[in-house]
């Protein structure tokens, strides 16, 4: 949030002093109000990118094989342009790659997966899970070395086979 605000005082900074350039090369013809008004426009259109950016910036960090499942689109009062277009303000990015370092599936109809928990302004965590393919189920992946009768005592919860998730983890073969 820092340097949120940092980039947003620097860009402020720069517009003012571009037109202050330009109002001396011109002859200072432009009104007073031009450079508060520039900077402040400047500062408030940076503002806005930057919330509406922030989540394809941050999603284009994964690898190729990542997959946006899902993102929290909000609407708030004191940003009034939200209630034009909401801002997404959470997402959940799932990794079956190579680079997400999973253990070996246990089974043929099981994958492991690793979702990564994304909010605006906070740290991201990762969450490793393991899907239940032919029974439209997921748990939470505890051992990497689980046997079949762990998986059976785990605590599975079902899911839509619809579930973006759900078919980005269970659409392809093995890990990596």
């Amino acid at each position: 949030m820092l340097i949120d605000f940092a980039s947003m005082i620097a860009i402020g900074f720069a517009i003012a002093g571009s037109v202050l350039l330009i109002n001396r090369l011109i002859g200072r013809r432009l009104p007073k109000w031009t450079m508060p008004a520039a900077a402040g426009l400047a500062m408030l259109g940076y503002t806005i990118w930057n919330e509406y950016s922030w989540a394809e910036r941050n999603a284009a960090l994964y690898p190729d094989t990542a997959v946006v499942t899902f993102r929290n689109k909000q609407r708030q009062a004191w940003r009034p342009w939200t209630y034009i277009a909401p801002v997404t303000t959470r997402m959940a990015v799932l990794d079956r790659g190579p680079e997400a370092g999973l253990p070996a599936d246990p089974a043929p109809d099981f994958r492991h997966a690793r979702l990564y928990l994304t909010e605006r302004w906070k740290p991201s965590y990762a969450v490793t899970l393991l899907f239940d393919c032919a029974n439209a189920r997921r748990a939470d992946a505890r051992a990497a070395g689980a046997t079949m009768e762990d998986l059976a005592a785990a605590d599975w919860q079902e899911i839509d086979r619809d579930d973006l998730a759900f078919q980005a983890a269970c659409g392809g073969g093995a890990n990596g």
